[in-house]
């Protein structure tokens, strides 16, 4: 093939001296993943349940029969503003199986769709690590983006080459005319482009024969039709306005049976990604038609999320409209009720998810946010508690637990819990670690005013110190500091 395959330095190979064509699947190990990841999906956990899938990738990559499922739960991700993932998650799933660095990879990107630098390493490891498949599959996604963006030459020319590298000949071609479209005097470029269409010759028919070989997926699909629809979902995914042709597919996929549940789940995804008021209704009511079909309670879910949306933009119109008339005492008070609507609502439907799912910390944990937002301190405490047994929820846990034993005067237990809280929390997240250290800041305050206590005061003046050093503009850090000051001067007498 023409264009060769360059091994990161820190690829499998030369790290251990196993290449990646010597190693193997293992379902045996990947399959416990993917079961755990279905779960999380239905019970619309996205970030984790894209976790558990690349965990499962990283032990076995030849499950192109999931790349739906596992998008599907990427674009509701992003649709509902989710973030990036963190360092040490990536750092976890490159560790665990034969094709960690492909899953970590595509774990980035899955949880970060937007970000072109995250897609085209992606493909690099995807190709490097014997998973072209996956690559190829997303190259077209991967090309609209490039479109949508103002993609230099070199940046064209890195796709042409790794798409040329993935037999993907067309988008090759194609990433190769945009590039030459803004240089057209590279000979370099010119020689290059026809060596392709040289590779392109030598491999005529498409790509090997197997799924999990080289190249792969397109093979796999042999009904042009079919992939004419796949083509226009991953537009879709890409976030392009034209959703008819899928949609209306979708659409008559759950007419012909309303208790398929892979036809509802599709159906669903589409009218979310549409989002407008009517495509929200139709959602609504096809969850709840499904919920009453088929007893499953992630359609229950998906409608109750949907009311969830509609109340927070109804939320968002009313902070709009009061701060454009700060004066007004009507405007103050729907907005006032918009909220208190809001999270009565969040209430009743949190509520029932924990006592239908009594085992899911991060459910226990949203419950807990949604107490304190009411006033019912004690009850947000209990739920908490139970949140901090999750490894991934123990630093926001107990950074809101400490928040419940402030607001109860339990200052002495507030910052046990903010000190826990940041020694949990990831060094990367530099906002929430200065909410952090800002909340601890304030329990010591109070603690030393009740206690008459000066090493709590004096501690609390560090870390004003500290936050001010980090930014100066810090909410009312100035303020803090001169009352920190007096505290100090008062206790000393």
């Amino acid at each position: 093939m023409f264009f060769g395959k360059k091994k990161p330095k820190d690829s499998q190979e030369s790290a251990s001296g196993e290449t990646p064509a010597s190693i193997q699947p293992n379902p045996a190990k990947a399959d416990p993943w993917f079961r755990h990841a279905d779960n999380a999906k239905d019970s619309l956990q996205n970030a984790y349940a894209l976790k558990l899938f690349a965990s499962g990738l990283s032990f076995d990559n030849t499950r192109l029969d999931l790349v739906e499922s596992i998008l599907s739960c990427a674009i509701l991700h992003r649709d509902q503003g989710g973030k990036s993932a963190p360092s040490s998650e990536k750092k976890e799933i490159e560790g665990m199986g034969p094709y960690g660095k492909f899953a970590s990879a595509y774990y980035a990107w899955l949880r970060d769709l937007g970000n072109i630098k995250v897609a085209l390493e992606f493909m690099r490891q995807a190709l490097a690590f014997d998973s072209m498949a996956w690559a190829n599959h997303h190259a077209n996604t991967i090309f609209k983006m490039h479109l949508s963006g103002k993609t230099s030459k070199k940046g064209w020319v890195e796709l042409m080459r790794l798409c040329g590298e993935a037999n993907n000949w067309d988008l090759a071609q194609q990433a190769g005319a945009k590039a030459r479209e803004l240089d057209p005097s590279d000979g370099d470029l010119d020689t290059e482009m026809k060596n392709l269409a040289a590779s392109r010759a030598m491999t005529e028919g498409g790509y090997t024969e197997a799924a999990g070989n080289e190249g792969g997926f397109r093979k796999m699909i042999k009904d042009a039709d079919k992939q004419k629809e796949l083509q226009e979902e991953e537009t879709l995914a890409g976030g392009a306005e034209t959703a008819a042709a899928p949609l209306e597919r979708a659409r008559q996929a759950y007419e012909a049976d309303p208790a398929d549940t892979n036809a509802v789940a599709k159906l669903l995804q589409l009218l979310r990604r549409v989002g407008d008021s009517d495509a929200m209704n139709e959602a609504k009511r096809v969850a709840l038609a499904a919920f009453k079909t088929t007893s499953e309670y992630r359609f229950r879910m998906f409608a109750g999320d949907l009311e969830i949306k509609v109340a927070e933009q109804r939320l968002e119109d009313r902070r709009k409209a009061a701060l454009e008339d700060a004066d007004n005492q009507e405007l103050a008070l729907q907005l006032e009720e918009a909220d208190r609507s809001l999270q009565e609502l969040k209430l009743g439907e949190y509520s029932e998810r924990v006592e239908k799912y009594p085992t899911d910390r991060k459910r226990k944990y949203d419950l807990g946010t949604v107490l304190f937002r009411l006033g019912r301190t004690e009850e947000a405490m209990a739920q908490f508690q139970a949140a901090k047994d999750e490894p991934r929820l123990h630093a926001d846990a107990a950074h809101n637990l400490g928040l419940c034993f402030h607001a109860e005067g339990w200052f002495v237990e507030a910052v046990a819990e903010f000190d826990e809280a940041l020694s949990r929390v990831e060094s990367s997240e530099r906002e929430k670690i200065l909410d952090m250290k800002y909340d601890l800041m304030l329990g010591l305050i109070e603690g030393a005013k009740a206690e008459k206590d000066l090493e709590m005061a004096q501690r609390a003046k560090s870390i004003c110190s500290e936050i001010a050093r980090t930014n100066i503009a810090y909410r009312d850090i100035r303020d803090r500091r001169r009352e920190v000051d007096e505290v100090i001067g008062a206790i000393n007498g």
